[in-house]
C-alpha cells in the first residue's frame, strides 16, 4: 500500500503538533488563572463557560483564528507556486 510510508512518516508529526498545541493552551489557562486576579480573560471565560455549553463568541473566534491560518498558507503556497514556475 503505497500511503504507508507516508502515514508512517507524517503521523508522529501529527501526533506531536497536537501534542505541543495541548501542553501550550493547558500552560496559558495556568499562567492566566494564577496571574489575572479578579480581571476576566478569554483562557477563563472559556474555561468557566465550558461548564455551561460554549459560548458563540469563542464559536466564533476559534473559527476566524482558523480561516486566518488557512488563508496564510493558502496564499503562501500560491506565491511559492509562482516563484517556481517564474
Amino acid at each position: 500500500f503505497p500511503y504507508t510510508t507516508l502515514f508512517r512518516s507524517v503521523m508522529p508529526g501529527i501526533a506531536g503538533a497536537a501534542l505541543l498545541a495541548f501542553s501550550l493552551s493547558f500552560d496559558d489557562f495556568i499562567i492566566t488563572n494564577f496571574n489575572s486576579g479578579t480581571v476576566s480573560t478569554f483562557p477563563k471565560f472559556v474555561y468557566v463557560s465550558a461548564a455551561r455549553g460554549i459560548p458563540a463568541q469563542a464559536n466564533v473566534i476559534g473559527s476566524a483564528m482558523f480561516f486566518i491560518a488557512l488563508i496564510i498558507v493558502i496564499v503562501g503556497q500560491v506565491v511559492s507556486r509562482k516563484r517556481k514556475k517564474s
